[in-house]
């Protein structure tokens, strides 16, 4: 297995399955995620019900997919000389056009006043955040490749001495007195970009085997969320308890990077070598999350399509909730997998041709008198 996934991280026709299925795994939790926490669920604090713990339970998955996508973006990257300026036009492509096609699509149905305040957000969308991880994300892309020359020269000394500290400042700190610490999002994902790129620099091995790593996961899962229960009783009597009961789900927090990583070190053990169909379907999955997480879409989906909130004290939230999640899924990726196939293939020659026009630009600027003085 070891040598099979070598080979597929080397080659440029031949993409692991088991890390395509990890992202697609990754974007289905952050789904779940976002419909216990953009439904607008209001559980009283004095009971402790099933539907309350369901809805706590599923939430624990946002932060982990989120680390999950920074884990496997640092692995794959950090051999990088340089990001393909293509690559970027794309992806800022990708963010433009459902930024824009939803602002249409809402203000010409009337679900949302037109407003220039608005246009401005939509028509801009990386720079005022219409979808944080969108921008964080974009953002910390620009610097991957002088990030990689920087670790790069450290030695493994160094390199984990690097990791210690950021690891001590931005999570341990964090975890135990919910302090940021100086802390943001682009500086944590400098730290688990930088932790994934450690593994594969170093080439470091996970000697256990698959169901050890599966245990571990299992209890640090079970663990985290007892510690929810815990506080969910405690929280009876004394709010404040039940006002922080999920404080450990942020993405900073230990156990949601413990699970991210052992979740991460799970699915590279995997050996299914390269299937099409996952892999197709993995590259619909950052648009998965455009089209659902987007400002409007997000609570005409989780409050007036499916009501979430109305099923609070149902026997029937559970089932309804795997239907929305499944629903929202399955549907946000056929929408990806059509433009990617219907547009973006076809834009290809113009994407290519701005990428060399932004190129060409990057260096006459780099050549002018005022950079070589």
């Amino acid at each position: 297995m070891e040598n099979r996934l070598k080979a597929s991280l080397e080659s440029k026709n031949v993409r692991a399955s088991n890390f395509e299925l990890l992202r697609i795994f990754a974007m289905f939790i952050i789904v779940a995620h976002h419909f216990s926490s953009h439904s607008g669920f209001k559980f009283a604090t004095d009971a402790i019900t099933v539907n309350r713990l369901w809805v706590q339970f599923i939430q624990l998955g946002g932060k982990v997919g989120v680390n999950i996508f920074v884990l496997i973006s640092g692995y794959f990257l950090i051999k990088a000389e340089r990001i393909k300026t293509n690559k970027i036009v794309k992806l800022w492509g990708q963010i433009f056009f459902y930024s824009i096609v939803f602002f249409t699509v809402f203000t010409a149905a009337g679900i949302r006043e037109f407003s220039w305040d608005k246009l401005k957000l939509s028509v801009l969308p990386i720079i005022f955040s219409r979808w944080w991880f969108a921008s964080t994300y974009f953002v910390f892309y620009l610097f991957v490749p002088f990030l990689n020359k920087f670790l790069k020269s450290l030695g493994k000394n160094e390199y984990v001495r690097f990791l210690i500290l950021m690891f001590v400042c931005w999570c341990i700190v964090p975890t135990l007195t919910k302090n940021s610490f100086q802390g943001n999002k682009l500086l944590w994902f400098v730290f688990i970009y930088s932790f994934a790129g450690y593994l594969r620099l170093f080439d470091y091995k996970f000697q256990k085997d698959l169901k050890h790593y599966v245990l571990i996961n299992f209890l640090l899962v079970v663990l985290t969320f007892a510690v929810v229960i815990v506080l969910d009783v405690l929280g009876t009597k004394i709010p404040l308890f039940a006002s922080n009961a999920t404080f450990l789900y942020d993405y900073n927090r230990l156990p949601v990077v413990l699970i991210a990583l052992f979740t991460f070190i799970i699915f590279s053990k995997l050996d299914i070598g390269s299937k099409r169909f996952i892999n197709v379907l993995s590259s619909a999955m950052f648009g998965v999350y455009l089209i659902h997480d987007h400002p409007y879409v997000r609570p005409f989906l989780w409050k007036t399509v499916f009501k979430n909130r109305t099923y609070a004290k149902s026997n029937m939230l559970i089932p309804h909730s795997l239907f929305a999640i499944v629903t929202v899924f399955v549907g946000c990726t056929l929408i990806e997998l059509i433009r990617i196939y219907a547009i973006e293939k076809r834009c290809t020659k113009v994407t290519n041709k701005l990428a060399n026009l932004i190129d060409n630009i990057k260096e006459r600027v780099c050549s002018a008198k005022l950079f070589n003085r």
